[in-house]
């Protein structure tokens, strides 16, 4: 098993490559509901009312007064700063709506922002806050902060007002998009400034539900399936007898970022909640019988020629160092040799010289978006705190020749 090269086969896994790469989805969906109904809220003097079919600049600017200054988040704490955001907010307490998020509205952003995950069950919907942007409001570009790991994704609802500018501009892998939307809870955005009038929003957190129910099935039928070239091409590669002819895993890094804590944070709780084209990816894995999961994948130093890791300790779960007294030697070595998992390494990089060590051919490249580091105390000469570099990405796992893979996965079915 040392020494594994791709040799003549990079070209096919080049192609391959190029078709997971072409795996898309939305990173947010958008629409129009009708909406005519009052807005009630405390104010300084009492109460006030909004009539959204027929509001007036005076009943707007009112509600914006009876608002306190919005704040962001910043590393779990919230921070005022108007040269950041300038706004104003109102916690549900403080308001009731007659607007309400319908069944309808929430298979439609289901079936759009999870797309090959509809039967991940109930999706819970909670109110988080009204904001009002008046003149001269805006907010920078900025990533929201998840509430708990449950929650994937933010619904924003902007009522019916006259008001110039405040659009809201989202930016994901490179691209950019301006409109009003409901919005993956990863993706860059912003609110450019409001020039005249006043934008109102209602912003709903979204989670998915720990209760799993069925979802009623309609008598529709399938579109053809996207997905059916991109399975072919690896189905291929697969079956290639000189593609890792004694086993190994595929590697694929993920485009959403997930919210976890590798203190409390199981991974195998985190693969239902995969979303766009991650859970896509497990899909493909899944029809074609690979034993798929999460993995944490650790790694310590960088190669100076490709300012990438080549060798890495591949973790079912997360490994807490802190609870450990002393590291003698690299991080890699030590966690083999001390906890169950996997040493492997990058065909594409220097050749293997240990039996130990498993080929990981990275189908999709790791990314920084679910990227984490732990301390530890290393021992040489000297004490020294150093760091474990991780990542958390979805793994496949190739039998050797003449063995059978399991028919059934490691993941969580519904």
């Amino acid at each position: 098993m040392s020494g594994y090269k791709l040799g003549k086969l990079s070209q096919q896994l080049s192609s391959v490559k190029e078709a997971f790469g072409t795996i898309d989805e939305p990173p947010f969906c958008s629409g129009t509901v009708p909406f005519s109904g009052l807005l009630f809220y405390r104010s300084i003097g009492g109460a006030g009312a909004v009539n959204f079919s027929s509001a007036t600049e005076e009943e707007l600017a009112s509600l914006a007064g009876a608002c306190q200054r919005a704040t962001f988040g910043v590393e779990q704490k919230d921070v005022l700063d108007e040269s950041y955001r300038k706004a104003g907010k109102m916690d549900p307490s403080e308001f009731a709506t007659q607007f309400s998020v319908t069944p309808d509205m929430i298979d439609a952003i289901r079936d759009t922002l999870l797309q090959s995950r509809v039967d991940q069950g109930p999706i819970r919907v909670e109110l988080y806050k009204l904001n009002v942007y008046g003149p001269g409001s805006f907010f920078k570009a900025h990533v929201d902060t998840p509430r708990d790991d449950k929650m994937f994704g933010s619904l924003v609802v902007v009522l019916p007002t006259v008001h110039e500018g405040g659009s809201l501009i989202f930016r994901h892998r490179g691209q950019e998009h301006t409109l009003d939307t409901a919005k993956a809870v990863d993706i860059e955005h912003e609110v450019s400034v409001v020039t005249s009038g006043y934008r109102v929003t209602l912003t709903y957190n979204l989670y998915f539900s720990e209760l799993q129910t069925p979802r009623t099935a309609f008598g529709i039928m399938p579109k053809e399936d996207p997905l059916s070239g991109i399975k072919e091409a690896l189905s291929a590669l697969l079956d290639d007898e000189k593609f890792l002819p004694h086993g190994g895993f595929l590697g694929f890094g993920l485009s959403h970022k997930y919210p976890f804590n590798p203190q409390t944070t199981h991974l195998e709780h985190l693969l239902p909640r995969l979303k766009g084209s991650d859970a896509d990816i497990l899909k493909i894995c899944d029809s074609l019988s690979l034993r798929t999961s999460l993995k944490a994948i650790y790694h310590h130093k960088f190669s100076f020629s490709t300012r990438k890791p080549s060798r890495y300790f591949l973790a079912d779960d997360f490994i807490d160092l802190d609870s450990e007294m002393q590291v003698e030697y690299d991080i890699v070595d030590y966690l083999q040799h001390t906890y169950d998992g996997t040493r492997v390494y990058d065909p594409d990089g220097p050749a293997s010289d240990s039996e130990a060590e498993q080929p990981i051919v990275w189908i999709k490249p790791l990314t920084k978006s679910n990227s984490f580091r732990e301390a530890f105390v290393a021992f040489g000469n000297d004490a020294t705190l150093d760091f474990a570099w991780g990542d958390v990405c979805l793994v496949a796992e190739v039998h050797a020749l003449g063995k059978e893979s399991d028919s059934e996965s490691e993941h969580v079915s519904d």
